[in-house]
């Protein structure tokens, strides 16, 4: 069953989108033509994700997805955020 987030990725200001969760990847969307190609349609798998973690950003409660590969992607979330870092625990995610 996919569950549904309205994120922003935190990535030179606030990029508004969404993120949709299944038994295979957390997949981050925008519609966003002003942005570079790879975080229109960012996939990142469960397997290639090493850790999770919440924190405040000044105001903004934030999640950071930090990748095996080095890559880190940022998150507000203003609704369900426990239920985000939850989801990606859930699917054997270090939180």
């Amino acid at each position: 069953m996919k569950k549904y987030f309205v994120v922003s990725l935190v990535k030179n200001g606030l990029i508004g989108g969404g993120i949709s969760a299944d038994s295979e990847a957390i997949t981050y969307r925008t519609g966003k033509v002003t942005i570079p190609q790879e975080y229109r349609h960012l996939v990142m798998k469960y397997e290639d994700i090493c850790e999770v973690s919440s924190e405040w950003l000044f105001v903004l409660p934030t999640v950071t997805v930090k990748m095996r590969n080095g890559n880190e992607y940022k998150f507000a979330i203003f609704f369900n955020r426990k239920r985000f870092v939850d989801t990606l625990i859930d699917m054997g995610v270090k939180g």
